[in-house]
């Protein structure tokens, strides 16, 4: 049987979508995956929530918590995932998918903020092929985070030329700021060009 492993890393907080990471776990396990979760959180009630579900998965063969801050373990899990979920409810910009699609892993992101701009789901027709890299939801409830996770563990199962090349793809994505720059250098130059041509007529 193929594992696929879902991973998580993150601070532990509302604005991450607790609830979906922790809803995540289990329908992981149920849909025959893998989870681990690398994060810790500032609200104890929210720790103390997650060490119990730790201490309920403690000899578990295909779920760890790991409820601290490793950065060395953390490019270990991002280099071991298939996937990573990114279930925020608000996200201004967001490295992780980013770090994620370095190292191979797929996110699975909420459409907010930084994560709409940088992630784009596989199953959509609006967005040139290029550029779908990831499973995306719109609501922050169970039932739409299920739908991606549920399409990205089909897509992975019954598509494999197709998955290793999405990982190829996103694996050569470019997010350094030469790419972002040159970008802003074109659409400066549009900008006076339109500039020009208006004050002249």
């Amino acid at each position: 049987m193929t594992w696929r492993m879902v991973g998580c890393i993150t601070r532990l907080v509302p604005q991450k979508g607790v609830h979906l990471i922790r809803h995540a776990i289990y329908r992981t396990l149920e849909l025959g995956g893998q989870f681990v979760l690398l994060g810790s959180s500032p609200v104890p009630h929210i720790q103390r929530e997650f060490e119990d579900i730790g201490n309920h998965f403690q000899n578990h063969e295909h779920a760890r918590l790991v409820l601290k801050y490793d950065e060395a373990l953390a490019h270990l899990i991002y280099a071991a995932s298939d996937m990573l979920i990114i279930p925020s409810i608000f996200e201004p910009c967001g490295l992780t998918q980013m770090i994620a699609m370095r190292y191979g892993s797929i996110p699975i992101a909420r459409k907010t903020g930084g994560l709409n701009d940088s992630v784009f789901d596989v199953d959509d027709d609006t967005i040139p092929l290029q550029f779908r890299n990831g499973f995306t939801f719109v609501t922050a409830d169970e039932q739409g985070f299920n739908n991606a996770l549920e399409r990205a563990f089909n897509y992975y199962m019954n598509n494999a030329e197709t998955w290793k090349e999405l990982v190829q793809k996103d694996m050569s994505i470019d997010f350094s700021w030469d790419s972002s720059a040159s970008q802003y250098e074109e659409l400066y130059e549009k900008a006076v060009l339109r500039a020009r041509t208006a004050s002249r007529s």
